[in-house]
C-alpha cells in the first residue's frame, strides 16, 4: 500500500495543507510543536478511525473553527482508495470511502493498513495488560471484520453485565438475564480469544527471527498469550467459547459478590519474554527498545502475509530513541515499505540510509517539500 496524497482542513494547527508523499521514506522535520505529529495522527485516523493521542475528536479541531476534514488517497496494487473523515460540533463525525458514506467511523477499518511506532510503543513492552490488549485490538480490527464485530458485541455485553451484576445484589430479576448474556459473551469472547491466540503464535515466530537478528543470535524472545483457559495448538473457536461459558457459570457467585465481570478476553494479557524472563521486570531499556522494534517489524510482516500487501509505517520521533545499530536495523527492514518519519534532528538526513528520502520542512502548520 502507498499513500499518495493527504489533505487537511482546520485539523489541529493546520488551516489547509496538501501533502504528496514519495513511495519510499518520507521525512517530516522541524522543531517541536510545529505540527509534524499532527500529520501522522491524521494519517492514522484514516486507517483506524481513531487518534493515537485522544478519543475526543473535538480536541483535534483547529482553534476558532467548527470542525475539520481529513482526505486521503492511497494506492494498493491497481486499486485506488479515497478516505474522507469529517467532524463538526453540530453533526458529529462520519466517514466516506470512495464517495460512499459509512454509518460508523469503524466501518473504514480494513480499507487502509498503517502501523504507528512512537516512543510510547515501548509501553506495549513495559506497560499494563490493557496497553497490550489495545495493541492487539487495533492490529486485528484492521484486518478482520469478524474480529471487529465480535469485539464490539463483546464490549457492549461486558458493559451491560457489569451494570447488572451491581444491581443484581438487590434485584433478583437479573438472575435470569445474566446466563443469557453469558452465552452471548462466550460466543463472541471465544472468537476473540481464538483469533488472538492464532495471531500471537504467528507474531511470535516472526518476532523470534527479528530478535535473533537484532541481537546477533545472542538473545531469544517469546510471546505467550494469557487468557481465561489453556491455549492448545489444535484448539478451535468452539473450544474457547465452551471454556469461557463454563468459567463464567462456575464463577457467577464470585462475580455477583464483587459486582464485576471477572472472566473473558477483556482481562487477557500477552507476556513478552526475553531469554525466558518477563520483559516488564527484567529487561534493560535497550532490550525493551529492541523488543518494541522487533514487534513492529513483525506486525509489518504479519499484515503483509494476511492482506498480501505491505502497510504504511508511521514513525514518530523514534530515531532519537534508538542507537545507531538499531536505527540501521530498522531502516534495512523497510525496503519496499512506504515510511513516514518525523524528527527534530535534521542531521539524520545526512545519514546514508536517508539519502534518497523525500524531505518536508514543517513550520507552524505549514509543510513544504524540499527539493
Amino acid at each position: 500500500m502507498r499513500v499518495e496524497r493527504l489533505e487537511l482542513k482546520n485539523f489541529r494547527n493546520y488551516a489547509y495543507q496538501s501533502i504528496e508523499f514519495g513511495e519510499g521514506i518520507n521525512i517530516l522535520y522541524g522543531e517541536n510543536a510545529q505540527g509534524k505529529t499532527n500529520v501522522l495522527e491524521a494519517l492514522y485516523i484514516t486507517a483506524t478511525g481513531k487518534s493515537q493521542r485522544t478519543s475526543n475528536y473535538q480536541e483535534m479541531v483547529r482553534t476558532g473553527c467548527e470542525g475539520f476534514e481529513i482526505s486521503l488517497r492511497a494506492v494498493s496494487g491497481e486499486r485506488t482508495s479515497q478516505v474522507d473523515i469529517r467532524y463538526s460540533r453540530e453533526k458529529g463525525k462520519y466517514a466516506e470511502v470512495n464517495g460512499i458514506r459509512r454509518d460508523r467511523i469503524s466501518d473504514i477499518l480494513g480499507t487502509l493498513n498503517m502501523i504507528f511506532f512512537s516512543p510510547e510503543t515501548l509501553d506495549i513492552v513495559k506497560g499494563s495488560p490493557q496497553q497490550r490488549r489495545k495493541f492487539l485490538d487495533i492490529l486485528l480490527c484492521q484486518v478482520s471484520k469478524n474480529y471487529l464485530y465480535s469485539l464490539q458485541q463483546y464490549n457492549q455485553l461486558v458493559k451491560n453485565k457489569s451494570l447488572a451484576l451491581k444491581k443484581g445484589r438487590n434485584e433478583r430479576k437479573y438472575d435470569e438475564i445474566i446466563p443469557i448474556w453469558n452465552a452471548n459473551m462466550a460466543k463472541h469472547g471465544g472468537r476473540i480469544a481464538y483469533i488472538r491466540d492464532r495471531t500471537i503464535k504467528r507474531l511470535n515466530q516472526y518476532m523470534k527471527e527479528e530478535i535473533r537478528r537484532i541481537s546477533r543470535q545472542r538473545e531469544e524472545s517469546d510471546l505467550i498469550y494469557r487468557t481465561f483457559t489453556d491455549c492448545i495448538n489444535d484448539a478451535d473457536e468452539a473450544y474457547y467459547a465452551e471454556k469461557l461459558e463454563i468459567r463464567m457459570r462456575e464463577g457467577m457467585n464470585k462475580e455477583k459478590e464483587l459486582g464485576q465481570c471477572l472472566y473473558g478476553p477483556h482481562r487477557d494479557d500477552v507476556e513478552i519474554l526475553l531469554n525466558g524472563m518477563n520483559s516488564r521486570h527484567y529487561c534493560s531499556q535497550g532490550q525493551q527498545r529492541s523488543l518494541a522494534l522487533a514487534l513492529v517489524l513483525s506486525e509489518l510482516k504479519w499484515i503483509e502475509e494476511i492482506r498480501g500487501d505491505t502497510p504504511v509505517l508511521l514513525l514518530d520521533d523514534v530515531m532519537s530513541e534508538l542507537d545507531q545499530s538499531r536505527q540501521e536495523y530498522l531502516m534495512k527492514g523497510l525496503s519496499g515499505i512506504q515510511t513516514i518519519i518525523t524528527t527534530t534532528d535534521d542531521h539524520i538526513m545526512g545519514h546514508g540510509l536517508f539519502e534518497k528520502a523525500d524531505r518536508y520542512r514543517v513550520i507552524s502548520g505549514t509543510v513544504t517539500r524540499m527539493i
